[in-house]
């Protein structure tokens, strides 16, 4: 099989830029409200959302190199919440 990323990541953090807009559009105000919109649970949203706030560089990394991170979809939503310059070593070595 062909090494890549997992299209799951690529998902998330698809849906973390599209409600990241529809907060900053406010077309909603909260985090509940958007879970509400989109019919899942405010956990989730408040964990996926996380996403949107990954650095640039391993957004390109990720997204258009396709590189595979080494975390598990949950670990890689807790690296956004780190300073940009550390997140690639965490997210790819």
């Amino acid at each position: 099989m062909e090494r890549g990323q997992d299209p799951h990541v690529l998902r998330a953090i698809g849906l973390a830029w599209r409600w990241r807009q529809l907060i900053e559009r406010g077309e909603v105000t909260t985090l509940a409200d958007l879970a509400a919109k989109e019919c899942i649970s405010d956990r989730y949203v408040s964990r996926i959302i996380r996403l949107a706030w990954l650095s640039p560089l391993v957004l390109e990394r990720l997204v258009m190199h396709r590189e595979p991170t080494v975390l598990t979809l949950k670990d890689l939503c807790g690296v956004a919440e780190l300073p940009w310059d550390d997140q690639p070593g965490r997210v790819f070595d």
